[in-house]
């Protein structure tokens, strides 16, 4: 069991420390692949070790993949259905759905998350490397507080290295929207972020991938405030307030690891401009409040070093 505990430490340590600027710099070389298996052998060639060659899969879908914002908004795709003799057969046809989906991704070099996501595993599955598709409900607008997902809207994935498995979104990783326009813009966030962090945007329907000690519930997930990963770079910790709606008064704000070096800055919806709040740092901890009275309905958003960090409804 010690060395159990001890060998699972190390695989976590080398994943974090691994630095993958070589990985990235040889992936930026590469062509813009036709399929999947020219990809895959591609990097079977490159490179040795399965962290290597997760990186190499994930860097590529990112950099050469666009997000398909009119399929997005105006889905072609229809309910397809099939026979089948037994269980085999109905996988096989499952399969071939999903290849096909990877194929149409790779021939466009467009998609939207379920290409993403099925392109990622189909890679992995070519380098011999365990990977999942994982189903689920993704959140970034205030708008979405408080409201409990009833279906999903979102898939990404599980890779696992060495005994542990790890959660990439190569779809959030690529770029994001903004006017309407899909602007290509590499996150590294999404690459390994924590459980814990990214379910504050992302809740799988199967919850054994939370991939936390204490799954949390759709209620749950449903309240909490809006976090961007602006936040999580900084190694920052909310204290509170931890619900996503907050009330029209005089509000005290929390934040573990906060310093005196960040800036941080606050903006109501509809305002143009916004303003800057003062932070104290006791112990580790900065804290700073904000006045709501007279802010009912409206939204609070917050800003550290000039990043999105914190979104709140106010009731």
């Amino acid at each position: 069991m010690k060395q159990l505990f001890a060998l699972v430490l190390f695989i976590n340590f080398t994943v974090k420390a691994q630095d993958y600027s070589s990985v990235d710099t040889k992936v930026m070389r590469y062509p813009a692949y036709s399929s999947a298996q020219h990809l895959a052998n591609k990097i079977n060639a490159d490179f040795t070790n399965d962290a290597d060659k997760i990186r190499a899969a994930f860097r590529w879908l990112t950099h050469n993949i666009r997000y398909d914002l009119k399929e997005y908004y105006t889905p072609t795709s229809k309910q397809i259905r099939f026979k089948y003799s037994n269980e085999a057969d109905k996988l096989l046809k499952l399969q071939q759905l999903k290849d096909q989906v990877v194929d149409d991704m790779f021939s466009s070099r467009k998609s939207v998350c379920e290409g993403y996501a099925q392109s990622f595993k189909k890679i992995c599955d070519l380098l011999k490397i365990e990977a999942v598709v994982i189903k689920g409900y993704a959140r970034n607008t205030t708008g979405e507080i408080g409201i409990i997902p009833t279906a999903s809207n979102h898939a990404w994935n599980a890779v696992k290295i060495g005994l542990e498995w790890k959660l990439v979104d190569a779809t959030w990783a690529a770029g994001y929207a903004i006017n309407n326009q899909w602007k290509k813009h590499f996150t590294e966030y999404y690459f390994y972020p924590k459980p814990s962090e990214l379910l504050r945007t992302h809740f799988p329907d199967a919850p054994n991938w939370q991939l936390v000690n204490k799954s949390i519930s759709k209620k749950s997930f449903a309240n909490q405030p809006i976090i961007g990963q602006g936040f999580f770079s900084k190694n920052l910790q909310l204290i509170s307030p931890n619900t996503g709606i907050i009330h029209s008064k005089p509000t005290k704000f929390l934040i573990k690891n906060l310093t005196k070096n960040h800036v941080i800055g606050y903006l109501f919806k509809g305002q143009k401009y916004g303003k800057r709040a003062l932070a104290i740092i006791e112990n580790g901890t900065g804290s700073f409040s904000i006045d709501l009275t007279g802010k009912k309905n409206s939204e609070l958003y917050l800003f550290i070093d000039s990043e999105i960090a914190l979104e709140y409804k106010i009731k």
